[in-house]
């Protein structure tokens, strides 16, 4: 056994290696809106199983079946004691569903970023990939959104002509790839005991389904996150400069964008 993680090379790589910044890892748009890309290989997406129940708080996440683990929102997603005025189970929405993640070089940005798609946007994207995939060493594209809520489409345009400026970052990127740890890293899968905490949260009534073991793993997790959150609020008051007035970092999420 050894405690020894890379050599030489691969160890310099790994210092090197800048942790990421979730804020702006993620492309977001809104109706109307795009963003500049460079699609640096026509297999730059990954397919990946997702939970989530928007309107209960659970937001878009990784299944961790895939993994070898045993998946609380899975179990979730079957219980069936708990009916909507129509009859249908309130937490069946929590099923694990497909979704895609494509790794797109932001030519604006200068930077790798990932962009979240259903089945039905990937296919669309997917599409257009392929039709110009001989051309994407030489072809910038524009990402633009259409539409909300379920009427959404994502559309992947050539670019014409960049200008001298823009061409140079356009092939900045030359020679750069997307890793599958990237794609990981984004995705932020959750422990078991971390998804059993955000169901209690959003009302799940854990203790039907659930053993003691994991309840009081779940309940370890949200100390964690409670000490965290203090610890995180205490630095910020501790740098804070109290003549500038407080700012709301919170961000609204979209529905389209979680499931």
């Amino acid at each position: 056994m050894s405690v020894i993680t890379a050599k030489g090379k691969a160890a310099k790589e790994s210092a090197n290696k800048q942790g990421i910044d979730f804020k702006k890892a993620f492309i977001r748009l809104k109706d109307g809106e795009s963003v500049r890309v460079r699609i640096l290989s026509e297999e730059d997406f990954v397919e990946y199983f997702s939970h989530g129940h928007y309107s209960k708080g659970v937001f878009t996440q990784p299944c961790i079946e895939p993994a070898g683990e045993e998946c609380a929102l899975c179990e979730a997603g079957q219980y069936e004691g708990e009916k909507d005025d129509k009859g249908n189970n309130v937490w069946r929405p929590l099923l694990a569903r497909k979704r895609y993640l494509f790794g797109f070089a932001d030519i604006d940005e200068g930077e790798i970023r990932v962009f979240d798609a259903s089945k039905t946007q990937a296919q669309a994207l997917i599409a257009a990939i392929e039709e110009y995939a001989e051309n994407l060493g030489d072809v910038a594209f524009t990402l633009k959104r259409v539409g909300k809520g379920k009427d959404t489409t994502y559309t992947l345009n050539p670019i014409l002509k960049l200008k001298k400026a823009d061409q140079e970052k356009f092939y900045a990127f030359d020679g750069k790839e997307v890793e599958v740890e990237f794609y990981e890293k984004c995705l932020q899968p959750r422990t078991r005991a971390k998804q059993i905490a955000e169901l209690k949260k959003a009302g799940f009534p854990i203790a039907e389904i659930f053993g003691n073991d994991d309840i009081k793993a779940a309940e370890a997790e949200e100390k964690k996150a409670e000490e965290k959150k203090k610890e995180d609020n205490d630095k910020e008051d501790d740098g804070k400069d109290e003549s500038e007035p407080i700012k709301n970092n919170e961000k609204d999420v979209d529905p389209e964008e979680v499931f």
